[in-house]
């Protein structure tokens, strides 16, 4: 076994200087660490294996006891011109992160890139390791020409990784590599790119493969795999976890923030891919802070995220808007927009973290039909500042070549600079599709005089379809034939005949239904009643410790005439038309029940 590093020289025809491939990135306005959690999770789920579902996680430790080995293995480093820091930076408290991905179909293909890949082979590991600006060859997948992976390299302060694969045939390949600057031995000029592994008789490293590669990663105290696992881990030797700020004042990032933040990243840019189809989510997230594993939320869990989570189902099932242009391709998106109350700031680090804005949500998520979120778009805010909204945008199979080529390599915007012909039209138009079809729904756009007032008022009316979670029930409830209560039989009963509807009264948000009691010669004493239903239709009898609980809070009429709590006498002669009002309980499917009678001891 012959191991050492391999430095690249410049050809006499030309290469590519490893500059020139790390700069590819540009300035991503993004945290570097979201962005390689965009990135690995980008390229793992280009290289799903079948149906299944891929695992995604990251592994933060310090190298601690593995540190020896390292040296032991990966020292000397080139040559000491070539001015990469791996001697240096290979210490006890230097930063190991590995990204890891199982189900997918490993690094295959041929170990050298001028190979042909045989018929059923992708090029997957030259295009990894050793190839730069090739096109993605996976149909309707998230990247476009492999520039993004720069950022593996750009976070390791060796700029050097270590990738230990096992693919789908059954070939464990373990290699190295580094991205520094291009350098001068002698004459000689050589352009920055690394390799360590196995020197070939051409002196040219190679993976180690087979039992060497297992035993070297084993050494390492890389993951490994288990029986049948396929799947890719990517070593970042001596990570740079950022900073964090402290009192205005920056500081480098503990192991555990960088975890915390990690996971957060996940939640904020992957949460599609956790949202379940077919009764399980394509993919499952997780992150290990020095053995320790902290798993990433359920999206349908975190408020923040539910209005989002929410619209993509109706994307998925057709009940979106659809973005249609006059010329091929006709049909190139669906939007779908979901309003619920404004949150508060959530406690959990793993929400707040790396939030991608501030305030409540006023953004459309875009994604293509990979559904891998590109941005969230602002647009305009709710008219009501108790409410929020979240939305989705995603592209179709006809369209979705036009919004991949509007993206930069970090894959974080479409941006129509530079585009012609009909990728630019199709991008244009889509974001002034997105701005118009949400201010009409919000009630504002051109020629809306005081926009908030006219949002305000026809908010009673959408709200009920916007937020299916509310629903009214009860005995005659629009069947005016019914019996109910105490009426007796053939006395036509009070019964909900309008909403409930999402209200703002004395600037707190309340659930609103009409009620309708028929005239009556005796007086007639009407009771409401709300609660949040459980699964399987019945009523929750014992809310969680420290849930909140429905309230009816009271009555009135048209003319303003108010009664506190759940009941309301009404005497002949008074208004039949009342509206009941209770307290909204974010997040939950809450019934009205309306009868008649006094409560006991009344």
């Amino acid at each position: 076994m012959s191991t050492r590093w391999w430095s690249q020289p410049f050809a006499p025809e030309g290469s590519a200087a490893a500059e020139g491939i790390v700069k590819q990135l540009g300035r991503p306005l993004l945290d570097p660490l979201t962005v390689l959690v965009r990135e690995a999770a980008q390229n793992s789920w280009d290289a799903r294996a079948g149906s299944g579902q891929v695992d995604f996680r990251i592994n933060l430790r310090t190298l601690g006891p593995l540190t020896d080995a390292w040296r032991d293995l990966i020292l000397p480093g080139p040559k000491r011109t070539a001015e990469l820091p791996l001697d240096a930076s290979i210490k006890d408290d230097a930063v190991l992160l590995v990204v890891s991905d199982r189900g997918t179909r490993g690094l295959g293909g041929p170990l050298r890139a001028g190979a042909r890949p045989a018929d059923d082979e992708k090029a997957d590991f030259v295009q990894f390791l050793r190839n730069v600006g090739e096109p993605n060859d996976n149909e309707f997948g998230g990247g476009t020409y492999g520039f993004g992976k720069g950022i593996f390299y750009r976070l390791s302060r060796t700029a050097a990784i270590l990738v230990d694969t096992r693919t789908s045939q059954g070939d464990r390949r373990l290699m190295g590599a580094a991205l520094g600057n291009s350098w001068y031995d002698g004459d000689q000029r050589y352009t920055g790119r690394h390799w360590w592994g196995d020197v070939a008789a051409d002196g040219i490293p190679d993976p180690y493969v087979g039992s060497e590669a297992e035993d070297l990663a084993a050494q390492l105290g890389l993951p490994g795999f288990a029986h049948g696992e396929t799947g890719t881990d990517v070593a970042l030797i001596a990570a740079d976890l950022g900073t964090s700020d402290d009192a205005g004042e920056s500081r480098p990032r503990t192991v555990q923030e960088a975890g915390l933040f990690l996971a957060s990243s996940m939640l904020w840019h992957l949460w599609p891919k956790a949202v379940a189809v077919e009764s399980t989510p394509p993919m499952r997230f997780s992150v290990e802070i020095d053995g320790e594993f902290l798993q990433v939320p359920d999206p349908q869990s975190v408020s923040e995220l539910r209005p989002f989570v929410q619209s993509l189902e109706k994307v998925r099932t057709g009940t979106a808007r659809g973005y249609r242009r006059t010329v091929a391709p006709k049909d190139a998106g669906r939007l779908a927009l979901t309003v619920g109350a404004a949150t508060t700031q959530s406690a959990d680090e793993i929400v707040e973290m790396a939030k991608p804005y501030e305030g409540p949500s006023h953004h459309v998520a875009r994604m293509r039909v990979a559904e891998l979120v590109v941005d969230y778009l602002p647009t305009s805010a709710h008219p009501d500042g108790l409410l929020r909204y979240g939305g989705v945008f995603r592209s179709t199979l006809d369209s979705d070549e036009y919004f991949a080529s509007s993206e930069p390599p970090t894959h974080d915007s479409w941006v129509e600079k530079g585009l012609s012909g009909t990728a630019r039209g199709v991008v244009q138009g889509g974001r002034s599709f997105v701005v118009k079809t949400v201010d009409a729904e919000l009630g504002l756009g051109d020629g809306a005089t005081g926009g908030q007032a006219k949002g305000l008022g026809a908010l009673s009316s959408r709200l009920a379809s916007l937020l299916p979670s509310v629903s009214a029930t009860g005995p005659g409830a629009g069947q005016p034939g019914s019996s109910g209560g105490s009426g007796g039989q053939g006395r036509v009963v009070p019964r909900i005949v309008d909403g409930p509807n999402l209200h703002r009264y004395d600037g707190k948000l309340h659930l609103m239904a009409k009620v309708h009691v028929p005239p009556s010669s005796t007086d007639r004493t009407v009771r409401a009643e709300v609660a949040v239903v459980v699964d399987g239709g019945g009523r929750e009898s014992v809310a969680p410790a420290g849930a909140p609980v429905p309230v009816v809070t009271g009555w009135r009429t048209e003319d303003d005439r108010g009664i506190d709590g759940p009941e309301v006498v009404v005497r002949p002669g008074d208004s039949t038309d009342w509206w009941v009002f209770a307290t909204y309980v974010p997040d939950a499917v809450v019934r009205f029940r309306i009868t008649e009678g006094a409560t006991d001891g009344k």
